[in-house]
């Protein structure tokens, strides 16, 4: 046969693994795999698999599907789509392009027609990402699972759907001398485990690992290793015990999630990082979810508790907001309840400076997102020459200064009404004046007035 892997052209950070997986079945057959990205001249090819990521990628996965059926004259019957947003809507891309996707992992013999057997078992060829001209970022690294799936349903997360059954241990010592001796040694390991400490073989993966000399300060040919959960630790099964076992091999970083707003949240992540801390890890990675069920008060709170916690246990955590969208929206369009397209807009261009993160630093975070919460909505609020140029302190950028005390003095009930009147992306010319005709507040139109004379940057 002559095979085609096609990963559609969206920012990835991570190898197409099932795509890789499907490859390494083929290559074992004795066919001819060529594996691209994006959309290819005509050709002939006897199958064409085609993986899909995010449901917000839908736009350009239907493109790359239908280009491949049109090369196929339409003979869908040799053409196979798989992964993530495949999984989780395969009627939408059905009812686009007549094709109905693969569900789901390939765990389960003959699922691609050929009397295979698990497809998800084997081992990903590495060499066929030598076929495209483009840098998933990570260099030098394993990619791979110590488990599979989740014991948890949150409602936000798409992983109970995407893996249902959750796999305690999938022969990782294994898994990783066999890449080893086919594709040559690596000096760091990504896993990316939905839930690793909810495995009963816990023990057994930690031993894997000091096994295959990931322990805790090992080198390779002169400089430091690292192992990344990338997908994060669950804070609520982070024990003094499972901290322990965890600081004897070399994790970097600690990736946790700060998903919600409740007390029992707030105390169960400060009680895992002193776990951790107190192992001697010093460099934390935490996920805000935010735009879901949350406040824009509760996300504030959660960044400025991790600020305070770096004070208290002299660590650095490093946030990142993560905002929530439904696993089968098609686009980026979803607001939350409690949220507007403005505020969500606002905090975008905040962390867009520092490339998604928050610095640990207090005078930073202060600065960049107000030392109360009130200081926060007000900032989110402002035009974005404004918010974005606002200097290290109120003397480099008086403008800012002044508007955003303005938007303070607003009672309660006039800030809702700005709220609403900014309630669009983007906020050109024509919007501002719509807002300014409906209405009667005169702080509100000088705040609104801003945008359109609003300085440029100095």
């Amino acid at each position: 046969m002559r095979v085609l892997l096609v990963e559609p052209e969206y920012k990835s950070k991570f190898p197409p693994l099932g795509l890789l997986k499907i490859g390494a079945f083929h290559k074992n057959r004795g066919d001819e795999v060529v594996f691209v990205r994006g959309l290819t001249e005509p050709d002939y090819w006897d199958r064409i698999y085609i993986t899909t990521l995010f449901s917000f990628h839908h736009e350009k996965i239907i493109k790359t599907i239908l280009h491949y059926k049109a090369m196929l004259r339409g003979d869908v019957s040799r053409i196979f789509v798989g992964g993530g947003y495949a999984t989780l809507c395969p009627q939408d891309i059905y009812e686009e392009t007549g094709i109905y996707p693969l569900k789901g992992l390939l765990d389960k013999p003959n699922m691609l027609g050929l009397g295979e057997e698990k497809v998800d078992s084997m081992i990903p060829d590495f060499d066929l990402l030598n076929q495209v001209d483009f840098d998933y970022g990570l260099k030098n690294c394993y990619f791979g699972y110590a488990t599979r799936g989740c014991v948890n349903s949150c409602a936000f997360c798409a992983v109970p759907k995407l893996e249902p059954e959750f796999v305690h241990y999938t022969g990782l010592k294994e898994y990783i001398e066999t890449v080893k001796t086919k594709f040559g040694e690596r000096r760091n390991l990504i896993l990316m485990d939905n839930n690793v400490l909810a495995s009963v073989e816990f023990d057994r993966i930690i031993g894997d690992l000091l096994d295959l000399n990931f322990e805790c300060g090992a080198k390779l040919k002169g400089f430091a290793r690292y192992v990344d959960f990338n997908q994060g630790l669950e804070t609520e099964r982070i024990t003094k015990e499972k901290a322990k076992k965890l600081a004897r091999i070399c994790l970097k970083p600690i990736r946790l999630a700060y998903d919600l707003a409740s007390d029992t949240a707030r105390e169960r992540f400060e009680r895992s990082v002193k776990y951790l801390a107190d192992e001697g890890f010093t460099d934390f990675s935490t996920y805000i979810l935010y735009n879901f069920i949350d406040k824009p008060s509760d996300f504030y709170r959660r960044l400025d508790h991790c600020r305070a916690l770096n004070e208290k246990l002299n660590i650095d955590i490093y946030s990142f907001p993560m905002r929530y969208l439904p696993p089968t929206c098609k686009d980026r369009s979803f607001v939350g309840k409690y949220w507007n397209r403005k505020m969500i807009s606002g905090l975008q261009k905040i962390t867009n400076v520092t490339h998604g993160s928050v610095m640990p630093g207090s005078d930073f975070f202060k600065r960049a997102y107000g030392s109360s919460i009130e200081e926060f909505e007000a900032i989110c609020a402002m035009p974005d020459n404004l918010l974005l140029y606002r200097g290290r302190k109120d003397e480099d950028n008086p403008e800012a200064a002044a508007w955003r005390d303005a938007f303070l003095r607003l009672t309660p009930k006039q800030q809702q009404e700005y709220w609403e009147l900014v309630d669009a992306v983007p906020l050109n010319a024509e919007r501002i004046n719509n807002a300014l005709k409906k209405t009667r507040t005169k702080q509100i139109k000088n705040l609104l007035t801003s945008f359109i004379n609003v300085p440029r940057k100095r």
